[in-house]
Parts: C-alpha cells; sequence; structure tokens
C-alpha cells in the first residue's frame, strides 16, 4: 500500500480488503452488476433509516420486530463509504465526464436545476438525488460528503442508526441527529447513487481498446452494449428521432395536445397532467392551495423564517452553515413561487381558504 494516499495508509477500514483498497473499482464492479442494483440498495438502506428514525411499537404497545437484514445492510453501506473514501483521496479519470458523455447533465433552465424529465428520461435515471455537477463530476460529492463527516464520523453515525434500528426508540428520541436528519438521509441516498454511477461509469460506458469496434461496425450497430465477465448490459444511448420522421412529429403533437391542452384559456374541461407532475402530485397541490391563501402561507413563513435567522444572529451560526446557506439561497425561490400561486390563483373561490379574509 506504499503507493497509496497517505490518508488511505493511515486509515483503519472496517470491511473493505487489502485488494480492494488496492483495486476499489473491482470492488465496485462486483458489488454493483453482481451483488445488487440501484434500487434494491436504495430500498435496503432507506429501509433500515427508517426503522432506525421512528418508534417501532403501536399504540396498544406492540412491539413490531425489525428485519435482520439491517446489519448486513449497514455493513454493505460502511463498505460502499469506505471505497468512496478511497476514491476521494486517490481519485481516477473516470470520475469525470465530457459534455459529449450520454450521462452529462446540463440545465434547461435559468439556474443549473435538475431537469426532471430530461433526467427521468435518459440513461441517469437511477441518479435522482445527484445534481447536475455531481453527475458531470462526482468528485464534488465525495469531497462535500467527506467534508460534511469524516471516514470515522459516517461509520460512528451508520453504528448509532443500526442500534436504534433495533429498539423501540428513535435515534432522535436519545441524540441531536434529529437536526441533521435530511441532510444525513439526503448524504447516504446520494452515496448509494455515486457508487452505481461511478460503475456505470467504468464498465457501462467505458470501453477498453479491445472491444472498439470499427467505423464500419459502428454505422451498421447504432445500439452497441457493454460486456461485464460475458454478462451483456443495456446501453441507455437511444437512436435519436429525426424531426422530419412524420411519425415522431405526429407523435410529438398527440403528446402535447394531450398535456398541455390545460393552457389554452378557451379550454376549460382539461384533465390533470402537465409533464412534470403525476396526477397525483398535481391534485395534492391544487387541494392545498385550495385550503390554504398564498398570502397567509407567505406571511407565516416569513415569520418562522425571520424568527430562526434571529435566533442564528443572536446564538452564533451552527457548524453546518454550509448547508443553512444553500438553504437560505433559495428560499427567495420559494416566496416567488407562492406569490406566483397567489396570483395563478386569484379567481378561485376564496372563502374556504384559510388566511383568505386577512389579506
Amino acid at each position: 500500500m506504499e503507493n497509496l494516499h497517505e490518508a488511505i495508509r493511515t486509515s483503519n477500514f472496517r470491511y473493505l480488503t487489502e485488494d480492494a483498497i488496492q483495486t476499489p473499482l473491482s470492488f465496485i464492479e462486483n458489488f454493483c452488476y453482481f451483488e445488487t442494483e440501484v434500487e434494491t440498495f436504495r430500498k435496503d438502506i432507506l429501509f433500515f433509516l427508517h426503522a432506525a428514525t421512528t418508534r417501532k411499537s403501536d399504540f396498544n404497545g406492540k412491539f413490531y420486530v425489525n428485519s435482520e437484514d439491517y446489519a448486513y445492510n449497514c455493513r454493505q453501506l460502511i463498505s460502499v463509504i469506505e471505497v468512496l473514501w478511497v476514491l476521494y483521496h486517490q481519485p481516477i479519470p473516470q470520475l469525470r465526464i465530457p459534455d459529449t458523455h450520454p450521462l452529462y447533465q446540463k440545465s434547461s433552465w435559468a439556474t443549473d436545476r435538475i431537469d426532471i424529465e430530461k433526467r427521468i428520461n435518459s440513461g441517469a435515471a437511477h441518479f435522482r438525488k445527484l445534481e447536475n455537477r455531481e453527475i458531470n463530476d462526482i468528485g464534488f460529492f465525495l469531497e462535500e460528503f467527506f467534508l460534511y463527516r469524516n471516514l470515522n464520523e459516517w461509520r460512528e453515525i451508520l453504528d448509532d442508526l443500526l442500534t436504534y434500528a433495533y429498539t423501540n426508540e428513535s435515534i432522535f428520541d436519545g441524540t441531536e441527529l434529529l437536526y441533521e436528519s435530511v441532510a444525513i438521509y439526503e448524504y447516504l441516498e446520494k452515496a448509494v447513487e455515486a457508487i452505481f454511477l461511478i460503475a456505470d461509469l467504468n464498465f457501462k460506458y467505458n470501453k477498453s481498446t479491445d472491444d472498439i469496434q470499427t467505423k464500419g461496425d459502428q454505422e451498421t450497430n447504432l445500439n452497441p452494449t457493454a460486456q461485464i465477465n460475458g454478462i451483456t448490459l443495456p446501453n441507455p444511448i437511444q437512436e435519436v428521432p429525426s424531426l422530419d420522421d412524420d411519425t415522431f412529429t405526429n407523435n410529438l403533437i398527440q403528446y402535447l395536445e394531450k398535456f398541455w391542452s390545460h393552457l389554452e384559456e378557451s379550454n376549460g374541461n382539461h384533465s390533470y397532467g402537465p409533464v412534470m407532475f403525476t396526477e397525483t402530485l398535481e391534485k395534492e397541490l391544487l387541494s392545498y392551495f385550495e385550503s390554504f391563501h398564498p398570502k397567509f402561507l407567505s406571511r407565516n413563513f416569513r415569520r418562522i423564517y425571520m424568527g430562526y435567522l434571529e435566533h442564528l444572529f443572536a446564538n452564533g451560526t451552527p457548524w453546518y452553515y454550509h448547508e443553512l446557506r444553500a438553504f437560505t439561497a433559495h428560499m427567495d425561490t420559494f416566496f416567488e413561487l407562492l406569490e406566483l400561486a397567489d396570483q395563478e390563483t386569484a379567481h378561485w373561490p376564496q372563502e374556504d381558504r384559510i388566511g383568505w379574509d386577512e389579506n
């Protein structure tokens, strides 16, 4: 291990073997393609986190026994974090992708927000938590992840979570992690996505020189597949339909007529279903703003927000100030959305909306 970074050589790895430390990509390949898959691992980890952060007895005092898999899944997650620690200190070129790469993310929005529709219809559909720049260069996520907590601290958090997963109490009952719960959930779910993204970049999309086809082969095979140890993997690169294709154009027109017809002012019988919203989500949003007047929401959220800012000014900035800075930077957008909701729902019946008479 003499050729490794000092931080790696001086780390005490709990589960990662010396071979995995020397060749982390071999561990990643085996884990991501032969032990589990991204959505299964995500589900296992979220179930584990949910068990640790909730009480396990009902109102009658009945205790619900937890899954025996929690310990195994916790161990797997620690192994993933340990291999990410190795890559953080001993990066490889494939952690950063060019703008011509099929997984490269760029937003059509004014800011670099995630373009949800584009993301879910691309090869990056499983990486819904990672930000655009984190997919384009996973090094950004690794740096933020290990600045938030180092390797030992992440293992301590997971050890605590595992303890509470098997007891009736929630981890929030006996620790201060309640104030970091959202951040911890986000970071750990991103870590799940990160390991599979690294696997895809190095094995699904990165062909060895022996697999490079001739130009003629590429022209006759528009959808080549990648192989790992003889197993064929689907290639997410799809042929882009031409705008001159009559079938494509007609389908596009039908799509727009179906999902965007409600934008016509004369159409009063539109159905739910904007492109980026499911029917359930749109109904819930409409129901919410039918119940609460946007100005009432804006006024009271501002009171809560300003009260918390006063608390910060009086008591100092907490250690998680980087997260707070990112949160407060987007609060203006939140209030702008409430103002837009006020404008767009001004013609609705007002009498049944909470707070309408206070405006």
